[in-house]
């Protein structure tokens, strides 16, 4: 993964998941040819309404596929 892959904000938002998490959200995305979780390759990141947003393409199949990574939710005390 290259940083130019992703806008300013979506690079600073992934850099604060713990790289174990990353992994796992990369593996768990939504395919609807498929009919299931697959591994998302291909993608870049954005940032939108303060969420993670990664768009790219199943492993499997090669359909576009997108997964939400909730960060907006997440206030400064931690909670």
């Amino acid at each position: 993964m290259s940083e130019d892959q992703f806008t300013a904000r979506a690079a600073v938002l992934w850099g604060t998941i713990p790289m174990q998490a990353r992994e796992r959200l990369l593996k768990n995305v939504f395919c609807r040819n498929c009919r299931g979780s697959v591994e998302i390759i291909k993608f870049t990141g954005e940032e939108r309404d303060g969420n993670l947003v990664l768009t790219g393409s199943c492993a499997k199949c090669g359909q576009g596929v997108a997964r939400v990574v909730e960060t907006s939710q997440v206030d400064s005390s931690g909670n």
